[in-house]
């Protein structure tokens, strides 16, 4: 693709930060907001970020409805708009997309469904306008009106799904009776006919939910897992490797979806199901750069899920974000830096580093004789 730079994108306010980042209305990043479908067709947008703030799906602990505000409350935090060039990997997802917060889908208190069903139209709207959906939850319970907008909007018949999470999700009829809550998205998405359990990886889950019986049941369906405890033992970008390798073998597109609720609770204790023993930040981000720098911008989608920020910590009222939402605010932009790579066609960006090499070992110590 033609290089070009954020202030192409963005024009001149793409150096602008005057605006103290407690002042102004606090879109994702402060970024350009087009809420109405024709706005959203006309800001040629790359990527739309679409609130999803459902919570009468969950089981436990409600309270992701806030989520999607707690996450662009926190994404005001520390950067300007227009400019977030990662001094880890090199790339500034904001020279290679123009990104829009498109608002948030229509809930409707109450009537669980009906919400879901207007999330599902909600992201079909964005794919119809040749953008991709990049979704804040809400419940996990989103992720199949999510990803059933989506591939019905672009037409996919087989999808890859790689799915980090602490719990499976592939409940026949959820954890309580209802089949559409957020243990039984998996198996919703699997129903539609257009994923094959090969094409499926799930990363992360441990504790006592669910059983030995669904757990066999995806194994004979061909779906793979690495817990927890394997994310610790082997090689972090073996197991994103594996996971794009299966999602992308005769496929059409991938959707990505990430539950909070698979990081350790020392790090993300906002969310409805804490669970001890889970991921670490530095984990989850090598991972996520891996596996998006090999997806193809056109065809992919990704959500973020299960923020609740009243668990959080350092700001239950949300005016800046607690670590949580700020985790999952970094989580987007990582997976906008790992598809500029992609879109780009580089293996890696371009950090600065210092004159003199890194020490890969202590010095040896000094001869005494």
């Amino acid at each position: 693709m033609d290089e070009r730079t954020g202030e192409d994108i963005y024009g001149e306010k793409h150096k602008d930060a005057n605006e103290p980042i407690f002042s102004g209305i606090p879109s994702f990043l402060k970024l350009p907001t087009a809420v109405e479908e024709e706005e959203l067709a006309e800001s040629d947008a790359d990527i739309a970020i679409l609130g999803a703030p459902l919570d009468t799906a969950t089981t436990i602990r409600p309270g992701t409805r806030y989520g999607p505000r707690a996450v662009r409350a926190a994404s005001t935090v520390p950067s300007p708009p227009y400019e977030h060039f990662n001094i880890e990997t090199g790339v500034d997802p904001f020279d290679t997309f123009s990104v829009v917060d498109h608002g948030d889908a229509t809930i409707t208190p109450g009537d669980t469904k009906t919400s879901q069903e207007n999330i599902e139209d909600a992201v079909a709207s964005i794919v119809e306008t040749d953008t991709m959906p990049l979704v804040i939850g809400g419940d996990h319970s989103i992720s199949y009106p999510d990803i059933k907008g989506w591939a019905e909007a672009n037409g996919y018949d087989d999808i890859g799904l790689i799915h980090f999470d602490c719990h499976a999700d592939t409940g026949e009829d959820g954890l309580t009776g209802f089949k559409y809550d957020h243990g039984a998205w998996v198996k919703r998405v699997h129903d539609l006919g257009i994923m094959d359990g090969d094409n499926y990886t799930l990363i992360g889950p441990r504790g006592f939910w669910p059983g030995p019986d669904t757990y066999e049941e995806m194994r004979e369906a061909g779906m793979k897992w690495y817990t927890a405890d394997d994310v610790a033992e082997y090689d972090l970008s073996a197991i994103a490797q594996d996971a794009v390798d299966r999602a992308t073998d005769g496929t059409d597109a991938v959707w990505i979806s990430f539950d909070v609720d698979v990081m350790d609770p020392a790090y993300c204790p906002g969310t409805g199901e804490p669970e001890p023993g889970g991921l670490m930040p530095r984990e989850a981000f090598t991972m996520i750069r891996e596996v998006t720098k090999q997806m193809d911008p056109d065809h992919v989608g990704f959500d973020v899920v299960e923020v609740a920020p009243q668990y959080d910590t350092s700001d239950t009222n949300s005016y800046n974000g607690g670590i949580t939402s700020g985790f999952a605010n970094r989580l987007c932009i990582e997976v906008m830096g790992g598809l500029a790579l992609a879109e780009r066609g580089l293996e890696s960006g371009s950090p600065i580093k210092p004159k003199e090499p890194l020490r890969t070992a202590p010095p040896a110590p000094a001869d005494d004789d």
